[in-house]
């Protein structure tokens, strides 16, 4: 088939070569980032439930989560980083 009739017959379509594979999406993952507490931060762990505290003398870390489902951004969860290990 000619590209010219390809371009004027807009139901024609093109073979598919022989590279061309179907996207298989693989099992929904979330991305993670280990974060300094930031001051005036006021969010609770999921995990534990207890508040992610900024502290001066202290650089207490946070691990800050996108959330996936089915491929679709969901919410931010937050964890303490040893919490985040547990889970």
């Amino acid at each position: 088939m000619s590209s010219e009739t390809m371009r004027t017959n807009p139901l024609t379509v093109a073979a598919p070569t022989p590279t061309a594979r179907k996207k298989v999406k693989g099992p929904n993952k979330s991305r993670a980032v280990i974060r300094d507490v930031e001051a005036g931060s006021s969010v609770d762990c999921m995990h534990c439930g207890d508040r992610v505290k900024f502290q001066a003398k202290v650089r207490n870390k946070q691990v800050i989560c996108n959330v996936y489902v089915k491929s679709r951004w969901v919410r931010v969860e937050h964890f303490h980083l040893d919490c985040y290990s547990a889970a």
